[in-house]
């Protein structure tokens, strides 16, 4: 069935006028001036909303009380129509098989999802060739991590990336100095007493070592890395200046270090996020940078961990990682169009959507152009939303924005020509399909 979107304006260049957007068989065909567009064809009227595709999140964790599915259905509620899953294969399973299990698992969720699968020591080339020819986009790859087989020397992240590049696959890195970071908690200089006390123990100096470290590893192997959730302007700039020196890196940051801070952090365990949130001069440097185009990407990092694992009274014993599926985009617009912007229209379109299909080679995704997918978000402009976990989808039960208010509400969602939100409702369910990566012939850089 044809299907004529009449009336939006693009969200990236609403002065261009309102557009049609045609849609057959889940794929754009066509994008002429509102009224150009004719056939027999159902129009649905847009009139006085803005369109821009759907959000590509990826750095999503379906773990903790998550599953594949749920968070795949949670996903497009927040405008995302793609996720990328951080995928951890069982001490038993080859990479190539825990994408299969993904897929198994996956069925039920809405948002079309992709696979990075975590490294360790165990897994060497013939794996990662596996799980490239699985569709894997990446590996990951963690500099600091709780579980100490897991957590990785430099010297691991050499062999790593020499075989994703091999491989094909990018490489993902938590950036933190895990030794150190473990050795200063050791002799008694790491303390977790507030979310200033880990982010001294934690600080930016630790990051932004290891994004030099990391950098000056991937230009001796000669292969692309990509910084996962960057949180401050040090680590910011070494990879920039990693850039200059002719390294492939790609940056990549999260709402809650562009939207919170040490002055504005969530009691207790509901703060706690690793790495930790930063002074305010950060978060400013951050909205900078993903103004400018220092940052890449744009991505939740979400973490559906319950109330138990995140007391509000104490950050001892709770669970690292904090919940954002469904605020990222809402968040970004209103940085856009809201009282206080500091975003254009252009760069969010690229931090939310086009940057990660270039870079992580997702054919069709992350575009309104004729061949791509029709994912696509429609924004009430003058519309406004009150972030609260009883609008949410996730399994959170609690969200570290709680009671912001954002301009724009999300008014419809499409994934592949489907409408599957209207309103904030759940307008069909299901048929989420997995995006294969391709490879490092396809990326595109950002």
């Amino acid at each position: 069935m044809i299907e004529i979107l009449r009336g939006a304006r693009l969200f990236e260049s609403p002065e261009a006028g309102p557009r049609d957007i045609v849609i057959d068989g889940g794929v754009i065909v066509a994008v002429t001036q509102a009224g150009a567009a004719e056939g027999g064809a159902v129009i649905t009227d847009l009139d006085g909303l803005e369109i821009m595709p759907g959000a590509i999140d990826a750095h999503v964790h379906p773990i903790h009380d998550e599953t594949f599915a749920s968070v795949a259905q949670a996903a497009v509620h927040g405008g995302v129509t793609t996720i990328a899953n951080q995928l951890y294969p069982q001490s038993d399973e080859t990479a190539a098989a825990a994408i299969d299990r993904m897929i198994a698992e996956s069925v039920g969720g809405t948002a079309d999802y992709a696979a990075h699968v975590r490294w360790d020591r165990t897994r060497g080339l013939e794996d990662l060739l596996g799980a490239a020819e699985a569709g894997a986009i990446s590996i990951k790859v963690f500099l600091a991590h709780p579980d100490k087989q897991i957590q990785s020397s430099l010297g691991d992240l050499v062999k790593a990336m020499s075989s994703a590049g091999k491989a094909g696959l990018l490489t993902l890195v938590h950036a933190e100095l895990g030794d150190v970071v473990d050795d200063l908690g050791a002799v008694g200089l790491g303390s977790m007493g507030s979310m200033r006390e880990v982010n001294a123990w934690r600080s930016t100096a630790i990051e932004a070592s290891a994004v030099r470290a990391v950098a000056v590893v991937a230009q001796a192997v000669g292969a692309p890395v990509y910084i996962v959730h960057a949180s401050c302007e040090e680590g910011v700039r070494e990879a920039s200046e990693a850039k200059l020196r002719g390294t492939e890196v790609y940056v990549e940051s999260c709402p809650h270090y562009l939207f919170l801070d040490l002055d504005d952090v969530p009691p207790g365990g509901q703060g706690f996020v690793l790495p930790p949130l930063r002074e305010r001069g950060d978060r400013d440097a951050l909205r900078r940078a993903a103004a400018s185009g220092l940052v890449d990407t744009l991505g939740s990092d979400h973490c559906g961990h319950g109330p138990a694992a995140k007391p509000t009274h104490q950050i001892a014993g709770a669970k690292a990682g904090l919940p954002g599926l469904e605020s990222m985009l809402p968040l970004i617009v209103d940085a856009v169009i809201g009282d206080d912007p500091w975003l254009s229209r252009q760069r969010a379109v690229q931090l939310l959507s086009s940057n990660a299909a270039s870079v992580f080679g997702l054919a069709g995704k992350g575009s309104i152009d004729v061949g791509f997918d029709a994912d696509l978000v429609a924004i009430d402009p003058a519309g406004q939303r009150r972030l609260s976990v009883a609008d949410f989808h996730d399994a959170a039960n609690y969200s570290p924005y709680e009671g912001m208010t954002t301009r724009g509400s999300i008014a419809r969602v499409w994934r592949r020509g489907q409408l599957v939100v209207r309103d904030g409702e759940a307008h069909s369910t299901g048929g989420g399909r997995f995006v294969r990566g391709s490879g490092a012939q396809r990326r595109g850089g950002a």
